[in-house]
């Protein structure tokens, strides 16, 4: 039997990390965390990517249009009629025609602390589709946010109860290219 070097199995000695290494390791971490919780309320909506669930025509991205209602929970009528209020708010003269919350329940993700779960958060979307007089239509998305620490009974996370995520102003000849492809 020949013994052979280990020269291949001794490497560099362990460097100590600079404070500025530190700082970008942290960072870098944080990053990820956060696009992997990014990826995660995506996936449950079926996104992977901004236009992925958006209708290209013309050379415009628009929105899905919702007209059926997913959610029965009892809740559900007072949340899309405050979608209906913020919205005629601002479109007094558009005629609503359609209110839907198109998902069964809300989407909920755990709120972690240094990898500790410590809370929930939940998400629930709600659109409105309105005409605007005889020139076209209007479409609008809200977002509902509620979270609750462990152990305790969910609460509207302050600026989100609801907001106003995305309006689309659609021409009659997008919306019917709209529906159609649908």
């Amino acid at each position: 039997m020949v013994a052979t070097s280990a020269s291949g199995q001794t490497g560099k000695a362990a460097k100590n990390k600079t404070l500025k290494e530190n700082v970008n390791g942290i960072w870098n971490q944080m990053k990820s965390d956060a696009t992997d919780a990014s990826q995660k309320v995506k996936g449950a909506l079926g996104l992977e990517d901004r236009h992925v669930d958006e209708i290209k025509i013309d050379g415009a991205y628009y929105m899905p249009i919702y007209s059926v209602n997913l959610y029965k929970k009892e809740e559900g009528e007072a949340l899309k009629l405050a979608c209906e209020k913020a919205f005629k708010a601002r479109y007094p003269q558009a005629v609503v025609v359609a209110k839907a919350i198109p998902q069964e329940d809300w989407l909920t993700e755990p709120v972690k602390q240094n990898k500790a779960v410590v809370g929930y958060s939940e998400t629930l979307y709600c659109y409105i589709l309105a005409k605007d007089g005889t020139d076209g239509y209007i479409n609008a998305k809200f977002e509902f946010r509620r979270y609750k620490k462990v152990g305790d009974s969910y609460a509207p996370v302050s600026g989100k109860w609801p907001s106003w995520e995305r309006t689309d102003a659609i021409p009659n000849t997008a919306y019917k290219q709209l529906i159609d492809k649908q």
